[in-house]
């Protein structure tokens, strides 16, 4: 039994150790940078990257794939959870916040679901959410 265990061990580690290298991707070259993290994905890739990069501004090639590394713009928006103060808590707050911004356009913190307009889809996420948190 213990001979089986160790051999099913090993295979595992084969396995994890040849996904890094395996079909036509070479992971063989990289850096520990510091900084946050986040995630650009496009059809089956996710890639992850920080700021900060010192080989920033060298762009990486290698077949028919490019890499331009640099610093990640923060998106204007991100959908909460109805807490359009940042409280922590959706509450009386946010539900005034909602409703004082009825109708404005743009960017607005009482846009909670991002779609450039506060309306009546903010209005339910607050109500739906409410006493989230607190």
């Amino acid at each position: 039994m213990r001979t089986v265990t160790m051999c099913a061990i090993l295979a595992t580690l084969m396995g994890v150790a040849n996904a890094q290298s395996g079909g036509n991707y070479d992971l063989s070259w990289w850096t520990i940078d510091g900084g946050g993290i986040t995630f650009a994905t496009g059809g089956t890739f996710n890639l992850g990257g920080t700021v900060g990069q010192p080989d920033a501004s060298n762009p990486l090639t290698g077949g028919s794939f490019s890499l331009t590394g640099g610093f990640w713009v923060a998106p204007a928006c991100i959908p909460t959870n109805g807490d359009a103060d940042g409280s922590g808590c959706v509450d009386d707050a946010d539900l005034l916040t909602v409703l004082f911004a009825f109708g404005a356009t743009g960017a607005n913190p009482a846009d909670v679901n991002c779609d450039a307009t506060v309306d009546d889809a903010d209005l339910l996420v607050v109500l739906f959410n409410f006493g989230s948190g607190c």
